[in-house]
């Protein structure tokens, strides 16, 4: 019997406690020295396959909610910034009611196009044919109740004394940045305060057409319908 043995005996032999529980403190003692299994009466509970689950499913349902609420917000901070398109009409006239600042327009309408593209205008936007033998007059970005618009403005006439109700304009934004767009190359016409518009879209553009005056002064500028001649062709 080992000295370290011998004394575990004579001390539990001292409380009177029997040889058999002994052995039993002595085994579980050489089981946690040697690294073993638990100690003898210690049980360690698995967790229940169904449960862990059970936490997985709590989880990825919890992931996907989040991303629908991201989602969700997302749309409807998207659908509050946009702009009713009805609002069109009464901004251009507020617009020219105010004497704006305008830039000199170039003759060529490629040079007029790049110009309205590199101040963000969507590049494929092309003007419409019925403008492209007009006199360009002056062009400009117009804010849209916070959103972009790209004007070119045109003389409907070639005659000495032209005044502002002489003028064409054109207003080409993006689509997406509207409520109730046009979805169609089908003009809609409006006649707004002595002003005469038309409105129309082809892929993520929208278009408007604009003179301060009666509709058949607009009317002939939209025998195109549905028809563009782009602007790449007059190059």
């Amino acid at each position: 019997m080992s000295e370290l043995r011998h004394q575990i005996r004579e001390h539990y032999d001292a409380k009177t406690i029997s040889a058999e529980k002994v052995e039993r403190i002595l085994a579980r003692g050489r089981d946690a020295a040697m690294g073993g299994d638990s100690l003898e009466g210690d049980k360690v509970t698995a967790f229940p396959a169904q449960r862990a689950r059970s936490w997985r499913r709590a989880l990825s349902l919890a992931a996907a909610v989040l991303v629908f609420a991201g989602l969700a917000g997302w749309w409807v901070q998207r659908e509050m910034s946009r702009v009713p398109f009805a609002e069109v009409a009464p901004r251009v006239i507020e617009f020219f009611g105010s004497s704006p600042e305008l830039a000199h327009a170039p003759q060529d309408k490629a040079a007029l196009h790049e110009w309205l593209v590199a101040r963000g205008a969507p590049v494929d936007f092309h003007i419409p044919a019925s403008l492209m033998p007009l006199e360009s007059f002056a062009c400009s970005v117009v804010d849209m109740r916070g959103r972009k618009t790209y004007l070119s403005c045109y003389w409907r006439e070639n005659k000495p004394e032209r005044g502002d109700h002489d003028l064409i304009h054109l207003l080409v934004g993006r689509r997406g940045d509207f409520k109730d767009a046009p979805s169609s190359a089908q003009p809609e016409r409006r006649e707004l305060d002595g002003w005469s518009f038309a409105s129309w879209s082809e892929g993520d553009a929208v278009y408007t057409l604009a003179t301060a005056a009666p509709a058949e002064k607009l009317t002939p500028f939209l025998a195109w319908v549905g028809s563009f001649e782009f602007l790449t062709a007059a190059r």
